[in-house]
């Protein structure tokens, strides 16, 4: 269910004796083109066809779909922003009539064929691919990259200042870590090319080694939200991530299916309460109980759930969520130490956090807990954690794995893309694409850490995998955000009660997809 991601070096060596087995010059190259050339083709609505096409074999691949689109009856025009292109390929877009324009051109196009760079490309791009970078990116037209958008790393997916936006990529054989670590690759394509009787994929799987502690860690990848299919039938997009099953078996009540308490909320952030219960409650049938300050506006909101003032008189639970709008003051200190020493998995957001950064003795509490401990920090909760645990700066994925080996705690990494590293796994790491950016309003991550919280006990009580509760748990809180932002006349804004209330119908698209 989970989709391999490779490293730019493991695509190379995968190619290679594919290359090497060709039957005559660029027939892999031909293979790749074709696919972009369908894909173009589904995306082109009218008007012309501009590829931009590098020097190199992405350029190659660009050249000859606008070739087969010419071919095809498109109008395709091409432009050489290094001044130079794949020689046979270029040969082959002209034979087929294709014009070569000397300059970027002050005419719109209804496609964008973004060929510049390849998988090797890193930093910023030069200076001469700039100006096309910036025609792309202010043009109505739709874009389609080739392997990866121009100013996006591969094997990172971080995205130079100057980089395009693309609303396609299309790619080959393998999934690249950018595909689900950075949102310019907009939808996410992959067309499995080769040669008659061998294919890329196949190939592929032999540079991921029987993981000994030896090769890069090998990122999984999903998406959330997975557009409607406009694509051919033989290109793929991203799988979307496993869900638990949350039907209660016939031997369940109300106590056996993962019970959570939660402790959330304040004077001061009553709302917090609120949301983090409303992300539970629609998440599980299982009971949901409030410890906290907030008991009576949580009874009134969601009357079936058990509501007490303080932690100890709670009852049993199989799992705790911690942390959003809780406070970070010494009484808040004591009261997640109290959680931290419980004997079940323990969620730490938002205020929770905060704590662990101010406080050394509660780091090394979660450093010591047998029990999971999820840490679910966006980006600049993430930085503060890094800072005091020690952790380089570096790209999203290998901070992330870091600061999980740093504080032995999983660490979800909140975002467009969520990255999932666990202290016991050094060598691989879990992220979702989202799909949408709808849950970037205040309080939604307080619904994500009751709809976590309550897989999180779900889990402990079924004693099911850890990683389907938590890229579960992001997947259905990413479709919830898109089902709360439809209107019927487009997407409008999704407030955060607004995705608590589409919890359960994304619950049942995300496991029934």
């Amino acid at each position: 269910m989970f989709a391999s991601t490779f490293t730019a070096d493991q695509i190379r060596a995968a190619e290679a004796p594919l290359l090497a087995a060709q039957e005559f010059d660029d027939q892999l190259m031909q293979s790749a083109a074709h696919a972009v050339a369908e894909i173009a083709a589904t995306m082109l609505d009218n008007g012309r066809v501009l590829v931009l096409a590098g020097p190199g074999g992405n350029g190659g691949d660009g050249l000859y779909a606008g070739a087969e689109l010419l071919l095809a009856g498109h109008r395709v025009e091409a432009h050489l922003p290094a001044g130079k292109a794949h020689e046979r390929a270029l040969k082959a877009f002209t034979a087929a009539g294709g014009n070569v324009l000397d300059e970027l051109p002050e005419k719109e196009y209804g496609l964008v064929i973004d060929a510049m760079t390849g998988i090797g490309a890193t930093g910023e791009p030069r200076d001469s691919l700039r100006p096309a970078i910036e025609f792309t990116n202010r043009s109505s037209a739709k874009v389609l990259a080739v392997d990866v958008p121009t100013g996006v790393e591969a094997d990172t997916g971080t995205a130079a200042k100057s980089h395009i936006k693309a609303d396609v990529t299309v790619t080959f054989g393998g999934w690249r870590r950018a595909h689900v670590l950075a949102p310019a690759c907009g939808v996410q394509l992959l067309a499995d090319i080769g040669l008659p009787g061998k294919r890329l994929y196949e190939t592929l799987g032999d540079q991921i080694p029987e993981w000994a502690g030896d090769g890069p860690p090998l990122l999984l990848a999903n998406r959330a939200v997975i557009p409607e299919r406009f694509w051919p039938e033989d290109l793929y997009p991203l799988r979307q991530a496993p869900v638990l099953d949350i039907a209660p078996g016939a031997a369940d009540d109300k106590y056996s299916g993962g019970v959570v308490g939660i402790r959330a909320g304040s004077d001061g952030y009553p709302g917090a309460a609120v949301l983090s219960v409303a992300g539970a409650v629609n998440a599980t049938p299982a009971m949901v109980r409030y410890a906290g300050p907030q008991a009576a506006e949580v009874v009134r909101a969601h009357p079936e759930v058990v509501v007490t003032h303080t932690l100890e008189d709670a009852g049993r639970v199989q799992a705790w969520v911690f942390g959003p709008g809780a406070g970070t003051g010494d009484d808040a200190a004591r009261e997640l130490q109290w959680v931290l020493e419980q004997d079940v998995p323990v969620l730490v957001d938002a205020d929770g956090l905060t704590l662990l950064t101010e406080h050394p003795d509660l780091r090394a509490l979660v450093a010591n807990r047998e029990q999971p401990t999820v840490l679910t920090p966006h980006d600049g909760e993430f930085a503060r954690l890094r800072e005091v645990a020690g952790v380089g700066e570096s790209d999203r994925m290998t901070e992330t794995i870091a600061l999980a080996q740093a504080l032995q705690a999983t660490v979800v990494r909140k975002g467009r893309a969520t990255v999932i590293a666990h202290e016991d796994d050094p060598h691989s790491v879990y992220a979702v694409d989202a799909g949408n950016s709808w849950a970037a309003t205040p309080g939604s991550g307080d619904v994500l850490s009751g709809v976590m919280g309550a897989h999180l006990a779900l889990m402990h009580a079924r004693s099911l995998g850890e990683e389907a509760a938590l890229s579960g748990a992001v997947t259905v809180h990413a479709i919830a955000a898109q089902l709360a932002a439809a209107t019927a006349f487009g997407d409008a804004t999704a407030p955060a009660s607004r995705i608590a209330e589409h919890i359960r119908p994304a619950t049942a698209e995300a496991y029934h997809v």
